[in-house]
């Protein structure tokens, strides 16, 4: 697969969206802690694209993303991975964009965007896809087995569904030297983050269980992998953008205070801390075949 044409990049919105979404369908979701509404978002998704979409491509190669494939990715968020996608299928294949919020995808970079609440809308264009894919979607969807059957649905026989999840609970540390009261304190921090997510309705153990999800909807030849992230800028820049989104709402929530917040971000700044991220999961699974008609 023919990688990214330009490296990752702090993304900003497009001036204008192009977009097949009929008036009325659903509007960002308010649960949802880590929201496209904010700047930080737009940081948030150039230092996941640095992390993690060598991880991401390198599963698409496997799956045999090719010319003329046809791939849907959901909840894009960012533009790094629905650009990928596009540049591997070219002109023969086709990409669609999805999110709830599309308003950070650019429709004129080789792939249609359309909004779309993949736990409440159905299948787009379904049983037509080689490949369905969603990053750090569903452990934030509160109907999480509705989105995956909606998912899996829009496979064709024999197309495979790529669901990368975090899981928080099986490694919930910000610093895992965890060696003086800088790396002490961003880890309570972290915890003070997983609280929210928590009260938000996100699984924190929902990486784990994605094997057993993807056979309990029906796909086989399911397998997974992981990825763990250590140290570095962009471990640096993803965390300080991800205290800076969710600031208010730490300190509405009484988890922290404005002092613990700045000494965090200093340290950051400062390189004194060796971040790191819940691990990746990367799990897949193929429409069979045989009876696919079971998966409508």
């Amino acid at each position: 697969m023919t990688p990214s044409p330009r490296p990752p990049h702090v993304d900003t919105r497009p001036d204008s969206i192009v977009t097949t979404a009929s008036e009325g369908e659903s509007a960002p979701a308010r649960g949802y802690l880590l929201d496209n509404a904010r700047a930080e978002a737009g940081e948030r998704f150039r230092w996941l694209a640095e992390l993690f979409d060598g991880v991401t491509r390198g599963h698409f190669d496997r799956l045999g993303v090719k010319a003329g494939s046809r791939c849907w990715e959901v909840g894009a968020g960012g533009r790094s991975i629905p650009e990928a996608l596009a540049a591997a299928v070219g002109p023969t294949g086709h990409v669609l964009a999805t999110d709830i919020d599309p308003s950070w995808l650019n429709a004129g970079n080789g792939y249609e965007v359309r909004q779309h609440d993949v736990a409440a809308d159905p299948a787009p264009e379904p049983g037509t896809f080689d490949l369905v894919h969603a990053r750090l979607v569903l452990v934030h969807v509160p109907d999480r087995a509705r989105a995956l059957a909606t998912m899996a649905a829009a496979l064709r026989p024999g197309g495979w569904l790529l669901i990368e999840d975090a899981d928080t609970a099986l490694q919930p540390l910000a610093c895992v030297d965890d060696s003086g009261p800088a790396q002490l304190r961003a880890n309570r921090l972290r915890d003070a983050v997983r609280e929210l997510l928590a009260r938000r309705g996100a699984d924190l153990r929902y990486g784990r269980t994605l094997p057993r999800a993807l056979r309990e909807a029906g796909l086989v030849d399911v397998a997974a992998a992981g990825s763990f992230p250590v140290g570095g800028l962009a471990c640096d820049r993803l965390e300080a953008s991800t205290i800076r989104h969710v600031r208010g709402e730490l300190l509405e929530a009484g988890l922290t205070d404005d002092a613990e917040i700045d000494a965090h971000l200093a340290a950051i700044e400062a390189g004194e801390l060796d971040l790191t991220l819940a691990p990746l999961i990367s799990a897949w699974g193929r429409r069979p075949t045989e009876n696919p008609q079971a998966l409508d």
